[in-house]
């Protein structure tokens, strides 16, 4: 039977679907409709806390609406990142974390959320290279001399680092050098930094920006930076790739919300937050703790993540490493 065509059939059908994305659209408009907060899972005064600040006035003008950075740390970054997974999405509780946040699945057995599932990877603040530094007066001047004295002596050099994403970076050299270094853990980049300088440790690794101070100052030097490009702070400092192509070590800082944020809303976080980035004050600011300014897109901030935890999950089978 030849059923007519109404009109009113269609519009009552499309209509639900054309109130959602008018919600949909309007959440983005909407934001921030209260104080932002953002959780730093480290105690204050480091540099994930720096990274925060230095984003904290400007998204604040741009938003009209205060944001408070507020820091949750303990257990290796895990209870700030999980009082964020389990917050309200909607845009007004978000995570700025380290490098931890990849390294983390390959050191515990169970985490209380899924890194990939529970957080939603919004944007790049900025990124550091992981150097590999050594005493002033120290024979190793790049990573190839290094390599010697193992080949010559195996298990003659050790390294310190005072945070996992460090130690992973060393091991990323003993798996593709086939060589044996061993950590040495120190509570903080500060006293590493202390002990190098003084020659009580070999090498050392930590992001440029933990190592500038001493570099300066002359009391050590960088035996080889982790990014395939020269670091902008010291341009003339080798790269670890050069003698071991393939290696790469960053460290970064990153902005995440909860799972279920809307994606209008992650996408104008990260316009306005590279926005911001692109203020020469605050890229000032960020170079002058040895960093680079973020800025990328959500989606390959999503891919480096993924890329990275699968990465050091290989690293760390390589090394014996057994979650907790």
């Amino acid at each position: 039977m030849f059923h007519a065509f109404h009109p009113g059939h269609l519009i009552r059908r499309l209509l639900p679907w054309a109130l959602l994305l008018g919600v949909a659209s309007t959440w983005a408009q909407g934001f921030p409709s209260k104080p932002v907060r953002i959780v730093i899972p480290f105690a204050t005064g480091g540099s994930t806390d720096a990274n925060a600040r230095i984003i904290q006035d400007k998204l604040s003008q741009l938003w009209g609406q205060p944001v408070v950075v507020e820091a949750k740390p303990g257990a290796n970054t895990i209870i700030g990142t999980d009082l964020v997974a389990k917050s309200p999405a909607d845009g007004h509780t978000l995570l700025l974390t380290s490098t931890a946040m990849v390294v983390n699945p390959s050191m515990y057995a169970k985490l209380p959320y899924d890194t990939l599932s529970d957080l939603v990877p919004i944007t790049v603040v900025s990124v550091s290279p992981f150097a590999l530094v050594a005493p002033i007066n120290s024979p190793f001047n790049q990573l190839k001399d290094v390599l010697a004295a193992l080949r010559a002596k195996p298990g003659s050099v050790s390294f310190g680092v005072s945070d996992s994403s460090a130690m992973l970076s060393g091991y990323l050299m003993n798996m593709l050098a086939k060589a044996d270094m061993q950590a040495i853990s120190y509570k903080g980049a500060g006293p590493l930094m202390i002990d190098l300088a003084g020659g009580h440790v070999p090498l050392g690794i930590a992001a440029v920006s933990s190592v500038q101070g001493q570099v300066k100052n002359g009391r050590v030097k960088i035996v080889g930076i982790g990014s395939p490009t020269p670091s902008s702070l010291f341009p003339q400092a080798p790269l670890i790739a050069q003698d071991l192509p393939g290696y790469e070590a960053i460290s970064w800082f990153g902005l995440l919300a909860p799972k279920g944020t809307p994606a209008d809303v992650v996408n104008r976080i990260q316009r306005d937050v590279a926005t911001v980035l692109k203020d020469p004050d605050v890229q000032q600011k960020i170079q002058g703790l040895g960093a680079d300014p973020g800025g990328m897109p959500p989606e390959e901030f999503q891919a480096r993540i993924k890329r990275e935890i699968d990465l050091w999950s290989r690293v760390a089978k390589a090394a014996n490493i057994k979650p907790e």
